[in-house]
């Protein structure tokens, strides 16, 4: 063994080891629990749902302007005529702006929803720094558990959420993950409603 790949292995081996024991202290959040607990992700769902609703509502607005132009186009209008040409044009540019409002709007809401998800994970990521420090714990890994289901799983379905387990076993005693909803939501509160916690800090 090259003293290089020997030099590799010990600073691996000492990485986050306490000096007594020489092992590291590891503990485990469920992510998910922690999201689903967080105040701000049901402000945040709260604020998508308001705005899906005004979605739908515009799109209705533009619905009926496109029902009232074809009826009229249909029913009040002789073909051919100057009038039913720019009748029939201003049907198609309707037809034109509401397919490109359901677009770039939907593109928007998943953008937002999107970004949301990572701001949200980000003050996960530093609540379970905060406590994990005030701890002692050197690693902290995402202990999620399969959700239980009122629908039978199929064999994919199933098979996907065994192999997305991280962890198979852990002792409730190094389960962080109800200081970390506390940590969250007494942040969330003491900065205000609507704003995200600070940022993970830098990994030493």
């Amino acid at each position: 063994m090259s003293l290089k790949l020997a030099g590799l292995m010990i600073a691996m081996m000492s990485l986050g080891q306490d000096g007594s024991t020489g092992t590291p202290h590891v503990a485990v959040v469920n992510v998910a629990l922690a999201s689903e607990k967080y105040a701000r992700t049901a402000d945040l769902e709260a604020q998508f749902d308001a705005k899906r609703r005004r979605l739908r509502e515009e799109q209705d607005g533009l619905r009926e302007r496109i029902e009232l132009t074809a009826r009229s186009l249909k029913e009040e209008l002789k073909p051919g005529s100057e009038a039913f040409v720019a009748r029939r044009k201003e049907l198609a540019m309707l037809e034109a702006e509401h397919q490109y409002f359901v677009e770039s709007k939907q593109r928007e809401i998943e953008a937002g929803l999107a970004m949301s998800l990572r701001s949200i994970y980000g003050d996960i990521q530093f609540a379970v720094a905060e406590v994990a420090r005030e701890k002692a714990i050197d690693i902290v890994v995402a202990g999620d558990t399969i959700p239980d289901s009122d629908q039978p799983d199929t064999p994919n379905m199933a098979r996907q959420q065994i192999l997305l387990q991280k962890v198979l076993y852990w002792s409730p005693r190094v389960d962080l993950t109800a200081d970390v909803i506390v940590r969250l939501n007494a942040t969330y509160a003491a900065q205000g409603a609507g704003q995200p916690a600070s940022p993970p800090p830098a990994t030493p």
